[in-house]
C-alpha cells in the first residue's frame, strides 16, 4: 500500500484532492481519462500537463475543445510589451545637457565674442526653426493691424502703449546679440536672408533629427525584443536612471551604438550646412525675433490693445491657436538637439547606455510627425497648430 492509502484522514476533513485531477476535472475529463493521462504520459504535477499536446489529450480521451482550453489555461502568463510611455516616465533628469532659458541664452550669446557652432547657436536655430514651423513670425503683422483697427473703432488717438507694442513687434534691433560679435550688424539680417535661412532649416534640421529619432527608436526596440521578459527592460531603465552600475548577469546586452553615433554626426553635418556662410548671425536674429514675439504675446496689456477682453479672446480674434504645449515642445526640441550633437563625445559603456536611453525618453515625447515637411505627414500627422497656426511664414 502507498503512504496515502495507509494515512488516515482526520475525522470530519475531506480527503485531499490531487491538483492534477482537479485541473483535468475542471476541463471535463472523467476518471478514466485522468488515469490514462497519468499512466501513459507519466504526469505527476499540473506543470507536466503543459508539456502535452492537443493530440496527446485527445488520444487519452478528451474532447478537442476542452483539450485546447486546458492547454491555453496552462500557458505561462506573457508580460505585456514594455510600454514606451511607461518607460518614458522613468526619470533621467540631469543626464542630458541642460537647456538655458531665454535670459541665460541671450547672456551667453552676448559674451561669446566669436561666431562659431556652439550650444547657444544651436539653441537659437531650433527656436527659430520651430517658430517658423508654427507660423510665429506671421503674428506681428496680424497684431498691429488689429491694434490699429481697435484704436480707430474707439475714435481715440493711439495710446503710448500702442506705440510701444508696435515698436516691439515691427522694429528689429539686434544690438544685444551682435554687440559682442565682430563683423555683422543688425542690418545684415535682411528679410531675404531670413527667408533663405528658414528654408535651409526646414530642409536640413527636421529631417536629420527625425531620421535620428527613427534610428534611436529602432535601436531601443531591438534591445527590448532581445529581453526574455519585456518587464526586464523596465527594470534596466529604472536601474540606469537611478545611477546603478552595469547590466546584471543574464541581461541582454544592447545592440552596437555605432549607427547611432554615425547618425549623430549626420545631424551635426546638417546643422553645419545651416550655418555655412553667414548663417549664424541670421539664425541668431531669427531666434531673437521669436523671443520678442513670444514676450509680446505674454504682455497683459496686449488683449486690450486689440480690443479683446482677455488673452483667449484675443487669440481667437487673431485666428491663431496658441497651444500651452508650445513652450514645453520648444524646450524638449532644444534639449534633444543638444543631446544628439553631444552624443559623439559621450564615453562608451554604461554612461553611453544611460545617455542614449535618456535621449530616447525625451524623443518619444516629441510629436515628430508634425515637424516633418509637407502638408500631410507620415503617420497621419499634419502641420502644427501651435502659435501661428500654419507653417508658411511672412517675415
Amino acid at each position: 500500500m502507498t503512504t496515502e492509502e495507509t494515512t488516515p484522514v482526520a475525522s470530519g476533513e475531506p480527503a485531499p484532492v490531487d491538483p492534477v485531477d482537479a485541473k483535468l476535472i475542471e476541463h471535463g475529463a472523467d476518471v478514466n481519462v485522468i488515469a490514462k493521462i497519468k499512466e501513459d504520459f507519466g504526469v505527476t504535477k499540473v506543470e507536466d500537463l503543459g508539456a502535452l499536446t492537443e493530440a496527446d489529450l485527445i488520444e487519452a480521451g478528451m474532447k478537442r475543445i476542452p483539450a485546447r482550453n486546458l492547454l491555453a489555461a496552462l500557458k505561462p502568463a506573457v508580460s505585456a510589451p514594455a510600454d514606451a510611455a511607461a518607460m518614458a516616465r522613468i526619470s533621467f533628469e540631469g543626464v542630458l545637457p541642460p537647456v538655458p532659458d531665454d535670459t541665460s541664452w541671450l547672456a551667453a550669446l552676448k559674451v561669446g565674442g566669436v561666431l562659431k557652432f556652439n550650444r547657444e547657436t544651436v539653441i537659437g536655430t531650433v527656436s527659430a526653426a520651430l517658430a517658423n514651423r508654427v507660423g510665429l513670425y506671421d503674428l506681428p503683422e496680424k497684431i498691429v493691424i488689429a491694434m490699429e483697427r481697435n484704436a480707430e473703432s474707439l475714435e481715440e488717438p493711439a495710446s503710448p502703449e500702442f506705440w510701444d507694442m508696435q515698436r516691439t513687434l515691427t522694429e528689429r534691433s539686434y544690438a544685444e546679440i551682435f554687440a559682442a560679435m565682430p563683423g555683422p550688424t543688425g542690418r545684415f539680417a535682411t528679410k531675404s536672408r531670413k527667408t533663405a535661412l528658414l528654408a535651409k532649416m526646414d530642409t536640413n534640421l527636421w529631417p536629420s533629427l527625425i531620421s535620428f529619432q527613427e534610428l534611436l527608436v529602432g535601436w531601443i526596440d531591438s534591445w527590448q525584443k532581445g529581453m526574455a521578459n519585456p518587464a526586464t527592460m523596465m527594470a534596466v531603465f529604472a536601474s540606469m536612471a537611478g545611477g546603478a552600475g552595469g547590466l546584471s548577469s543574464g541581461m541582454m546586452p544592447p545592440p552596437p551604438t555605432d549607427g547611432l553615433r554615425d547618425a549623430a554626426e549626420a545631424v551635426i553635418t546638417s546643422i553645419n550646412g545651416i550655418f555655412a556662410g553667414t548663417g549664424i548671425p541670421v539664425a541668431m536674429a531669427l531666434a531673437y525675433d521669436a523671443q520678442q514675439i513670444r514676450r509680446a504675446l505674454e504682455n497683459p496689456s496686449l488683449p486690450a490693445q486689440v480690443g479683446a477682453l482677455n488673452r483667449d479672446q484675443m487669440l481667437k480674434q487673431l485666428g491663431v491657436a496658441v497651444s500651452s504645449d508650445y513652450p514645453r515642445l520648444e524646450q524638449s526640441l532644444k534639449g534633444y538637439t543638444l543631446g544628439v550633437i553631444e552624443l559623439p563625445n559621450v564615453s562608451v559603456g554604461q554612461t553611453e547606455l544611460t545617455y542614449i536611453t535618456a535621449l530616447w525618453q525625451l524623443g518619444v515625447a516629441i510629436p515628430w510627425s508634425h515637424l516633418d515637411g509637407g502638408g500631410v505627414r507620415r503617420n497621419g500627422g499634419r502641420d502644427l497648430t501651435g502659435i501661428g497656426g500654419k507653417a508658411k511664414t511672412s517675415l
